[in-house]
């Protein structure tokens, strides 16, 4: 009996010793982050991966992380990297992965919310519809969502134009475009040209007139010179780039409780912090790009033009008929009831409805 309680005993001490291994498995997490020239990767999603996580685990969970640009990528394939085990984690842009899915371009349609404080419940309303695209797509679960600055329109006008206009003055303009739902405002609620620019073409584009104007958040627009080649900031918000970080899940499961735990508390904390930062940025970038004060740098000193407020309403019937009802269209078509779901949970925050 007694060798038998001291089999039984040497077993238990092992399994012990074997979990509590297996407990505090290191890890080096493949992970790719967005551009690396500007704020979010520079600021926040490189130092998480790179300092705050592994201080946070004492040192067990690192990551090989590099933003999209350093490894010759555009964004529009990172979940299909993700998908096929490339990566364990990627931050991400919805609108650039929208192509796979437009029940996931219905969480940043352009135009249609009008502040931050909005954005952020439209995001949290609308997060389980995207988890089910994520999961069932590309075998992964969403850890986060984020926004960058204001997407505004950066424009290379004359120096005659005038500081207020309606929407007929953007009618057969060359405007940037950067997906499907700015290629609907664009074309419905500007009569514009859209027109697809890489965003590391767009100065270029605007400096010899291939374009008007180009679209992009403002601190990503002053980040990348943008006011070298332009001469105007119209003063309306279009979006805020709802941007997401991901976890492949063949990774998330293979992890213990412990660490899921951890990340997931870290990665709260993250998720908070790029919150603040976007509110802080959207100040910092409109106005770096006019007359400062500006943190970052010389100020940009671009004109701010307005939108009159019948050029406003106009704006605002423009983009329920032509930006909602035809991204509902277009949605319906390959994920019947993505409208019912999109009217259940956005649609009640900014006061439209999707109807194809």
């Amino acid at each position: 009996m007694t060798g038998l309680k001291i089999g039984a005993l040497g077993a238990a001490l092992a399994a012990g010793l074997a979990l509590s291994a297996s407990a505090q498995e290191s890890h080096n997490f493949a992970v790719v982050g967005t551009w690396g020239g500007l704020a979010p990767w520079q600021d926040h999603e490189g130092p998480f991966w790179n300092q705050t996580l592994p201080q946070a685990s004492g040192g067990r969970l690192t990551a090989t992380a590099r933003p999209l640009t350093e490894l010759g990528m555009d964004g529009t394939t990172v979940m299909r990297e993700l998908r096929s085990g490339a990566f364990d984690f990627a931050h991400g842009v919805f609108l650039y992965v929208a192509a796979d899915s437009p029940v996931i371009e219905g969480a940043d349609l352009v135009g249609v919310t009008p502040d931050l404080a909005t954005f952020h419940r439209v995001m949290e309303a609308y997060r389980p519809v995207l988890e089910g695209e994520f999961q069932r797509l590309f075998n992964s679960h969403i850890l986060m969502l984020y926004a960058w600055p204001q997407t505004h329109l950066i424009c290379r006008f004359p120096a005659d134009t005038p500081d207020q206009v309606d929407l007929s003055f953007f009618e057969g303009l060359k405007i940037r475009s950067f997906g499907a739902s700015a290629t609907d405002f664009i074309t419905h609620s500007l009569n514009a040209v859209p027109v697809a620019v890489a965003f590391g073409e767009v100065l270029p584009s605007l400096e010899r007139g291939a374009l008007d104007c180009g679209a992009t958040g403002v601190l990503s627009a002053y980040s990348a010179s943008w006011q070298q080649g332009t001469t105007t900031d119209l003063q309306v918000a279009l979006g805020y780039t709802a941007s997401f970080l991901a976890v492949n899940n063949d990774t998330w499961n293979a992890l213990t409780d412990a660490d899921r735990s951890l990340i997931e508390t870290q990665v709260a904390g993250l998720e908070t912090q790029m919150w603040d930062a976007t509110a802080r940025d959207d100040t910092d970038g409109i106005n770096c790009l006019a007359d400062g004060p500006c943190p970052r740098g010389e100020p940009g000193h671009l004109r701010q033009m307005t939108m009159s407020q019948s050029g406003m309403e106009q704006l605002r019937a423009s983009i329920e008929s032509g930006v909602i009802g035809t991204w509902a269209q277009r949605c319906e078509a390959r994920s019947p009831g993505c409208a019912e779901a999109w009217n259940a949970t956005i649609g009640p925050i900014v006061g439209y409805t999707a109807t194809p």
